[in-house]
């Protein structure tokens, strides 16, 4: 019953999001491997999600990722191997989604993204693009690199867009909706490549994106950030906060617009976003009403990225 529910559940959800999916019919079934796998009308799912369910979120992610795949791989496919992120990295994060708005609680979903991201960290020293697909394993390579770089880094492309996108003032998440919305209408039925998926995205934003997909598609490399704050008191009883955020282990064209939440207290917060550029960024925040509770650089994992506090 509890899978099942998750099955349907996801469908509509999918269906919300996205639009209405390439078939009629959906069919589960259970196959005795620790794998998933997905075709037009059916998926096949692990006896483990039967067996031994966990309730930390992988199994609820587990089947949406196979429901999602009606969507993501079979109603749009991927042009070639470079490509296949947008079926397992799109599913991934489709069953993170759902994962959110099913269970209702963002903790699960930042958690899941947490545990990813100290994966993706892990894999450093065997540095490998989204792109490069499958070609990414070898014989002597047993470390799943496949799975953690398109699979979960994939999905973790889609989530640094959607906070991109992100209203930060009403919290409005139509621009990511509507993108992917768009990019589902106008590749359904049809191969898509990653430049296509970076063409709807850039008409969603309104801006060239090809240094994004550049850094975080076909590139390797992921930032470490070390952060320190000051504040102090400025003109009428404001307080101004300065910002100095060293960047690490990328080059220096590196490029993110990382959120930054203050919280003022009495439920109150205020969000900006801030431009990191370089090996050293230096800036002052919008002068705060009140005296800041607290300063949270990189809110909402707006960022794949290792992030350090300290000392001014």
């Amino acid at each position: 019953e509890e899978i099942g529910a998750d099955v349907q559940n996801a469908l509509k959800f999918y269906r919300n999001v996205y639009g209405e999916p390439p078939v009629s019919h959906l069919y589960a079934g259970e196959v005795p491997y620790a794998e998933g796998l997905a075709f037009p009308g059916m998926i096949d799912l692990s006896l483990l999600t039967s067996t031994n369910t966990s309730y930390e979120g992988f199994d609820r992610i587990f089947r949406a990722h196979e429901t999602a795949h009606q969507w993501w791989g079979i109603a749009v496919d991927f042009h070639t191997y470079h490509d296949q992120w947008l079926s397992e990295g799109f599913s991934d994060f489709s069953g993170l989604w759902y994962l959110q708005t099913r269970s209702g609680k963002n903790e699960l979903y930042f958690k899941t993204l947490d545990r990813w991201r100290d994966d993706i960290l892990r894999r450093r020293d065997k540095p490998a693009p989204i792109s490069l697909g499958y070609r990414m394993d070898t014989s002597q390579d047993e470390s799943t690199n496949y799975g953690i770089i398109v699979y979960n880094k994939g999905a973790w492309v889609l989530h640094m867009l959607r906070i991109l996108m992100l209203d930060m003032q009403g919290m409005s998440e139509e621009k990511f909706k509507g993108t992917m919305r768009d990019f589902y209408g106008q590749y359904r039925g049809r191969s898509a490549s990653t430049r296509d998926f970076q063409t709807v995205v850039e008409q969603h934003v309104g801006q060239p994106m090809d240094w994004f997909f550049r850094q975080w598609v076909d590139g390797w490399q992921i930032p470490t950030y070390k952060v320190a704050t000051r504040t102090e008191p400025a003109e009428g009883g404001k307080y101004r906060i300065k910002l100095r955020v060293l960047q690490e282990n990328v080059p220096d064209s590196f490029l993110m617009y990382v959120p930054v939440t203050v919280d003022l207290g009495d439920k109150r917060m205020a969000r900006v976003r801030v431009k990191v550029q370089g090996p050293r960024t230096e800036v002052d925040l919008p002068l705060m009403p009140a005296q800041p509770k607290s300063v949270k650089f990189n809110d909402l994992n707006g960022v794949l990225a290792e992030v350090n506090n300290v000392g001014w």
